[in-house]
């Protein structure tokens, strides 16, 4: 075969290759997972697992992206307004809803421009009390706080958050209150609930149940819809009359004008992933839950959330 034929074999490959690659639904080239926070916390983690087996998978380069700042909304900001071509994704948390809905000048809806692509892991929480709170069980809680409203304080991770929520549950369930104490970070509102100054939180059980087992705090209640397979003989408040669920979701998202196919496609990439043992290993080992990265649970999940942290507000 001479050169010109061999142009034209090789020109026939390209034009019968091209169809198949766009019929694939992925659009190729390497892939940027935007983390709305600083390197080594559970949304980092998560999304460098993620990163670390798609590229495998794909056959593309996949990075882990750091862009923190404004509780995550910055991040948010970026991939909402990112090329639709499903190569900038967005490693969300549950925990940047409170902090869009206190901003006045925020500029983009967090349910409206970014498309859900898939549920990655849930983080529990569960509601435990300084060892001084006079309770053991949510009963003799839901009694102490009827009869002391105002004495306990709830510590809380910003208005409008899964613990404010549940905060404001509680009271509702004794027809009582506690004083709600904003933190900026875990970190000094941990260090302000074994000292005693706040009493009550509702928090991230890979964090407080290490803390309940060395005798510092007392855990009674998971703040999800069922109980915790790590913890099964901790009651849920639903179980105690009290109707809240405070699983924080870490999970990806797309420029909302992304094709369906794409989204499809990478949805069930990182449904494979999430089955993998060792992936699974893990995570679980985070003390993070596993679920169904189906897509409509996930929007139906974070727009129920993002309600929620609106309605906090209102008067």
């Amino acid at each position: 075969m001479n050169g010109i034929g061999r142009l034209c074999v090789f020109l026939l490959t390209l034009m019968f290759a091209a169809p198949s690659s766009a019929q694939s639904g992925w659009p190729g080239g390497p892939i940027s997972i935007v983390v709305p926070y600083a390197a080594g916390g559970i949304t980092d983690t998560l999304a460098r697992i993620v990163a670390e087996r798609l590229s495998a998978r794909l056959g593309v380069s996949v990075i882990a992206d750091n862009r923190a700042g404004a509780g995550g909304v910055i991040a948010s900001q970026l991939v909402a307004g990112a090329k639709p071509d499903g190569r900038t994704l967005l490693m969300n948390s549950s925990a940047i809803l409170p902090v869009a809905a206190n901003m006045k000048d925020l500029r983009f809806d967090p349910t409206k421009d970014l498309a859900a692509v898939a549920f990655v892991a849930g983080l529990p929480s569960v509601l435990v009390v300084h060892p001084s709170v006079p309770a053991n069980d949510m009963p003799e809680f839901l009694a102490y706080l009827r009869a002391n409203p105002g004495k306990l304080n709830c510590g809380i991770l910003g208005e409008g958050g899964g613990d404010h929520q549940a905060c404001l549950a509680l009271e509702k369930a004794a027809g009582s209150r506690m004083e709600h104490l904003i933190y900026r970070g875990l970190p000094p509102l941990n260090l302000d609930l074994l000292a005693g100054v706040i009493q009550v939180n509702v928090g991230s059980a890979a964090v407080q149940m290490p803390l309940v087992r060395d005798g510092k705090l007392r855990v009674l209640a998971t703040a999800m819809a069922h109980r915790v397979p790590d913890f099964p003989d901790v009651p849920t408040l639903l179980e105690s009359g009290v109707p809240i669920d405070a699983l924080a979701i870490n999970a990806l998202f797309a420029p909302a004008a992304t094709p369906p196919d794409v989204i499809a496609r990478l949805n069930a990439e990182i449904s494979a992933i999430l089955s993998e043992p060792e992936v699974r290993r893990r995570i679980e080992a985070m003390g993070l839950l596993l679920g169904p990265p189906d897509v409509e649970s996930l929007r139906a999940t974070f727009q129920r959330d993002w309600e929620r942290a609106k309605a906090a507000l209102k008067p």
